[in-house]
């Protein structure tokens, strides 16, 4: 009998955010598999189930490739789809584990396509993660959206200065401008002076957490990839 394959959100970096569905799940699986990390020796992910008590699955993790090339990038969630389901194919039950939520810019819902791809009737089950713009919210008691307001994500491949973003932010409502590590200057730059409030925060739920409103303070901070703005007018 085939095992099943569990796509799990972590949160943004409390593991106090992971749910129990979630821990419960980690605990019965055979293996674990996680985004490596390119900035240290442990990926945040690692982290987060090092401080979950009673999790025994081998734990493995996989580089992943941001080649431009998409058709690259496809080819290695291929060969890491291949290598989950030969444990899955023994009957092992396995999960993939990503920070935030696996349905919302996360590799998991490649490799899961990949796998329904490959093993037409896999067993799967999806648990939902914590947003970080939830946390940013939650850390700076901001109302994300009220009554008929809308909420708009916005990755920053956008670029600050175009008329489609001009045109998002015009509309009520909240906007988070996701990984703005490479467009932040420009853009608090540009929403000051649109007048928008403005809320930066960098490594949520980790031990160098940085949320800050002050634009002095937001120009003095290094290059953060996991980091966000958040405005409101």
């Amino acid at each position: 009998m085939a095992g099943k394959f569990y796509g799990i959100g972590l949160g943004p970096g409390d593991p106090g955010l992971v749910t129990l569905k979630a821990a419960d799940a980690l605990r019965s699986v055979k293996a674990i598999y996680s985004v490596a990390s390119r900035q240290s020796d442990r990926s945040i992910s690692g982290r987060i189930l090092d401080a979950l008590p009673g999790i025994t699955a081998e734990r493995t993790e996989l580089e992943f490739t941001m080649s431009k090339d998409f058709g690259e990038r496809l080819a290695r969630i291929d060969e890491h789809a291949a290598l989950i389901l030969a444990g899955i194919r023994r009957g092992e039950d396995a999960a993939f584990v990503t920070i935030g939520d696996p349905m919302t810019y996360s590799t998991c819902s490649y490799l899961l396509r990949a796998l329904r791809r490959m093993e037409p009737e896999l067993e799967y089950e999806i648990i939902p993660g914590v947003n970080s713009w939830s946390a940013l919210a939650a850390a700076t008691a901001t109302a994300l959206v009220e009554d008929r307001e809308v909420l708009r994500i916005i990755p920053t491949a956008v670029p600050p200065e175009s008329e489609k973003l001009a045109a998002m932010l015009q509309e009520h409502g909240t906007s988070v401008l996701l990984k703005c590590y490479r467009t932040r200057e420009e853009l608090v730059r540009l929403l000051s002076q649109g007048g928008y409030r403005v809320t930066y925060g960098a490594n949520l739920g980790l031990d160098d957490e940085f949320v800050s409103g002050d634009p002095e303070e937001i120009a003095a901070r290094p290059e953060e990839y996991l980091s966000m703005l958040l405005c409101r007018r």
